[in-house]
């Protein structure tokens, strides 16, 4: 399988919503019939890059741990660091009834989530954020659009890089 090719998962969207007294967060009706049906509901919660919180399918993210985190080699310190800065900060979760999962406390301090939580699909996964900084980095994202656009073509990546050997 190659990179990228996980049914037809394609979140697309902007939503606000809140956290109830458990910590739990209803996932958008378009999401979660894509989630049921790419996963049977089940996902994986990470520590974004940004202070986001990353929610994969699960079969995204063990694409992600086949194709990325198994082929770091552990004799050296930045891919220990980099493979852990999602381990560390790993749950697996399963839609319930309702549609909600459950956020762990170490996740929403990463995020500094405190209610509100912005909701982005990302294409392949889904994005969680504070108010504050999704506005933040929007902001960021606006001010450096057309210098990344013009140089963006060396950050694809390579046709053959989700072929295996």
């Amino acid at each position: 399988m190659k990179w990228g090719e996980m049914g037809n998962i394609r979140f697309r969207g902007f939503f606000t919503h809140s956290l109830d007294e458990r910590k739990r967060l209803a996932i958008p009706s378009q999401f979660r019939s894509m989630l049921g049906r790419e996963s049977e509901g089940r996902v994986i919660l990470t520590p974004g890059y940004d202070h986001e919180i990353a929610v994969y399918p699960l079969a995204v993210w063990e694409e992600i741990e086949n194709r990325e985190l198994l082929s770091l080699s552990m004799d050296y310190l930045k891919s220990r660091r980099y493979r852990r800065h999602f381990t560390f900060g790993i749950k697996e979760d399963r839609l319930d009834a309702q549609g909600r999962i459950l956020i762990p406390d170490f996740l929403l301090k990463h995020a500094q989530i405190a209610k509100e939580v912005v909701i982005i699909g990302e294409i392949n996964y889904i994005e969680l954020w504070s108010p504050e900084y999704y506005d933040s980095f929007a902001t960021e994202i606006e001010k450096s659009y057309l210098e990344d656009a013009e140089g963006i073509e060396g950050l694809r990546r390579r046709k053959d890089e989700g072929t295996s050997s």
